[in-house]
Parts: C-alpha cells; sequence; structure tokens
C-alpha cells in the first residue's frame, strides 16, 4: 500500500485501523508490506482503461473504503518496493493466475524455513511454489517415494528400504531411462532352446564367492547409463573366464569397451540387447585396454563360447549356477525396487494405489551368484543372491535377494550362460587386410 505520498499526486492519509495493523504486523517481524492481495472484489478489471502504461498515479481504483489502489505498471515494480497494486491487477493487467513474492500476506514454511508468497523450492524431485500460505507441488513421481519408504520400513514386509542420496531428487523416470538399460529380447531370441541340465543334491544354500575365492569379480557401478545389458555380460564372462580357468585368466571384461563398440542395433547409454552383446564378446572378444575394431592397439581379447538358455526351473538354475558359475537373468524392475537396502525384495504394490503415474517398470539384467533361505521373518523364503551394478553402496553391499521359485518379476523367465575360451591376440584389422594382398604376389 501506498502509505507515504508520491512525489506527485496527493494521497489520503492512513486510517488509524490500518495504522494499528501495520504495527501488529511489524511485531511479527514481517519485513515487507504485504499489499492488498487477497481482498475481494473487482477494481482494475471494471475501470477504463483497466490498465495503465508506466507511471500514472491517477490510475487507481477506490478501496477500503477511503484508500486507493494502482491497476499502472508502476505498481508492479519488484518484491521490495511494489505493494500497492490492486487485488485483481496481475489477473487483469499481468495475464497472470499467481503473483509475485511477499504480495499476499501469506508464508509457507519447510523445515522451520519462512517462505514467502511466490516462492520456489525443490522438494525431492517435485518443483514447489508458495500459494496462499500452501505449498503446491508438480506432483512429479520421485524415484525416492518417502511415503512409500516409510510403509514398506513400518509394515510387515520381507524386506527394508533406503533413501539414497543418489536418487534422491531425481524423477522415476530418470531411474528407469538410466539405471536399467536391458532391451526385452526379441522373438527369435525368447525361442531359444533351453539345454539339458541334469540336476544333482543342491545345498541350502550356496554363494558362489565361498565355492571360487578371488574368482568372483567386484559389483560394479552403471552411473547415469543404462547399460546393465553390458555390465552383466562383461561381469559373468570374467567370472566364468577366471572359474574354466582355474585363476589363470583372471581379468576384467571391459563394459566401457563393450558399450563403446557393440553399436550395431545397440543404444548405447539407452540401453542394449544381450544376444548382441554376447555375439561381440563370441565373435571380436572383450578385454581392457582394447579399442573398437577400427583401432590400431593390440591387446589381449577374451572371446566366450556363444550363449545359451537355462530353463526357469529353479533346480536347473541352481544346477546351472553351482557347476559352472553365475548366471545372467533379466526380470523386471518396479518403483520401489531402487529403495531396496536388505532382506528378500518381493514388489510390494504400495504405489499402485497412488495412480498410475507413481508407478513403471523397466527390463534389466544381472549375475545371479547364489540362493538360499530367509528365516528372520519367521518364516521360511527363498530367495535367489544377485549382483547389482548400481555400486557397493547400495543394497546389500551391491548385492540383492529376491524371491526363489515364484518366477517373481520375471527373473526366472530368461536366464544365460556361457563358456570362456580363453585369450587370444587381436590382430590389428589394417595388417590382416595387408597380409591377404601380401599373399596374391607369392
Amino acid at each position: 500500500m501506498r502509505l507515504w505520498p508520491r512525489p506527485r499526486g496527493a494521497q489520503n492519509p492512513l486510517s488509524p485501523i490500518l495504522l494499528l495493523v501495520s504495527q501488529i504486523l511489524s511485531l511479527f517481524d514481517l519485513s515487507l508490506a504485504r499489499g492488498f492481495h487477497g481482498i475481494p472484489g473487482k477494481y482494475c478489471s471494471v475501470r477504463s482503461p483497466t490498465c495503465c502504461e508506466n507511471r500514472d498515479d491517477e490510475c487507481t481504483a477506490p478501496i477500503l473504503g477511503d484508500h486507493l489502489c494502482y491497476c499502472d505498471m508502476f505498481c508492479d515494480r519488484g518484491p521490495h518496493g511494489g505493494n500497492d497494486c490492486c487485488p485483481d491487477f496481475y489477473a487483469t493487467c499481468r495475464g497472470q493466475a499467481d503473483v509475485p513474492r511477499a504480495l499476499s500476506g501469506s508464508e509457507c514454511t519447510l523445515n522451520g524455513v519462512r517462505y514467502y508468497e511466490g516462492d520456489e523450492i525443490k522438494q525431492n524431485c517435485e518443483s514447489c511454489i508458495c500459494l496462499y500460505g500452501v505449498w503446491k507441488c508438480d506432483e512429479t513421481a520421485c524415484l525416492i517415494q518417502p511415503d512409500i519408504l516409510e510403509r514398506i520400513n513400518s509394515g510387515r514386509y520381507s524386506w527394508t528400504g533406503r533413501n539414497y542420496s543418489q536418487f534422491w531428487g531425481r524423477t522415476l523416470a530418470d531411474g528407469i531411462q538410466y539405471r536399467l538399460g536391458t532391451l526385452f529380447p526379441e522373438r527369435s531370441v525368447q525361442n531359444m532352446n533351453e539345454i539339458e541340465i541334469k540336476t544333482r543334491d543342491l545345498p541350502e544354500h550356496f554363494d558362489a564367492r565361498q565355492k571360487w575365492p578371488g574368482l568372483i569379480h567386484p559389483v560394479l557401478d552403471q552411473g547415469d547409463c543404462g547399460s546393465s545389458w553390458t555390465v552383466s555380460t562383461t561381469t559373468i564372462s570374467s567370472d566364468r573366464l577366471a572359474i574354466i580357468t582355474d585363476g589363470k585368466i583372471n581379468a576384467v571384461l571391459s563394459p566401457q569397451h563393450l558399450l563403446s563398440c557393440n553399436q550395431h542395433r545397440q543404444r548405447g547409454c539407452e540401453g542394449g540387447y544381450l544376444d548382441r552383446a554376447w555375439w561381440y564378446i563370441r565373435k571380436l572378444g572383450s578385454g581392457q585396454g582394447l579399442t573398437c575394431p577400427s583401432g590400431n592397439n593390440d591387446s589381449t581379447a577374451y572371446k566366450m563360447t556363444p550363449p545359451y538358455r537355462i530353463s526357469s526351473k529353479e533346480e536347473d538354475i541352481m544346477t546351472e549356477i553351482i557347476t559352472n558359475g553365475p548366471v545372467q537373468a533379466t526380470f523386471i524392475v518396479h518403483e520401489d525396487f531402487f529403495s531396496y537396502v536388505s532382506g528378500v525384495y518381493q514388489y510390494s504394490h504400495l504405489a499402485e494405489s497412488k495412480g498410475s503415474r507413481f508407478t513403471a517398470e523397466g527390463y534389466h539384467s544381472v549375475r545371479v551368484i547364489g540362493w538360499g533361505i530367509d528365516y528372520s521373518t519367521g518364516r521360511p523364503i527363498k530367495y535367489w543372491l544377485a549382483a547389482n551394478s548400481w555400486g557397493e553402496n547400495w543394497g546389500e553391499q551391491g548385492f540383492f535377494r529376491i524371491l526363489r521359485g515364484e518366477n517373481h518379476c520375471e527373473f526366472e523367465s530368461f536366464v544365460i550362460g556361457a563358456w570362456g575360451k580363453g585369450a587370444k591376440r587381436r590382430r590389428r584389422f589394417k595388417m590382416r587386410k595387408l597380409r591377404r594382398r601380401m599373399r596374391k604376389f607369392f
């Protein structure tokens, strides 16, 4: 409100009532005058003209009896000066539904901090604005949903969750796009013949790290790159090469090499097909320090046999793991899986009650290294033990357990194994072509 005279144009004096209100507001340490916002009625919208360009001391409308509010552009001169616009100025003259900060007289608080009208903040992944003393958020689905996390940790579930700092503030769409990355196999791949496995006596618990100490490679972190297709393929290849050679070849095949070079009908950090990844390693190999086929650096390339599919019977999968080493499993990741920290994961379905935009799913491939039975909940729960590719600070030091024997999240529907072929020196393609040409002359 213009509580002091402008350099030109007379003003009505303050009434005792408004003076009293002003003194009360000062007691609450409100450093900015709140103006006329929020007072009902039509002011600028019933004038002729409705609004005035620049500064016009006559561009007014009566309000609160003997007072005036303004419809000129000077009244909207910023949060530290403009406080005498009419209540409908922003809707009539600016075409805005919202009002600038500190003009409405309303405040919002968050974690003990006071915010003014129009202030914008980020709450998790949501953009929020203070309007009429209430936070209005855009309701974007976040990767970490605190209400779901609280219900899981306080409810009777077989697993617990955690608020991960690397996921906080990210959208659910980000998680599906950048933290998974295995594309659903094409029909021809889905129809792969399953190998016949002669089952054997199986223990209640098994961990490949205990049977082959030092030969099962650490958990990796794919970062913000939808590349589980390359991480799972190369880590399983590394494990199986080490196992089949009794540790003589204990190399770490490079996910980055496969990601950079295996580009034919692949999508890089936006996802890839497992069959094409295995084709590349079978034909061209992978390893550390390798360039793509068009490069000129020699290095040791390790190759694998063609992959084979294992049936969805849990006994067949268990027999394959205990006999030949870790296998590759593709499964559906739901929105609550990102917050997993311990226990035996089972999809909670909790987000479904909030609406479809709070649910999402995508395919992910991981390395399965064992199995067991969990008795901590009072009833036995069979599980698979798998290595994820989100770093060691996620889950159980990078690993997770998931319900076994029920094809939960399609975990047992597409399981792959392969044999290691050992090392072979890669020759430069240019040199190979040169030798072929030389043979013509000799």
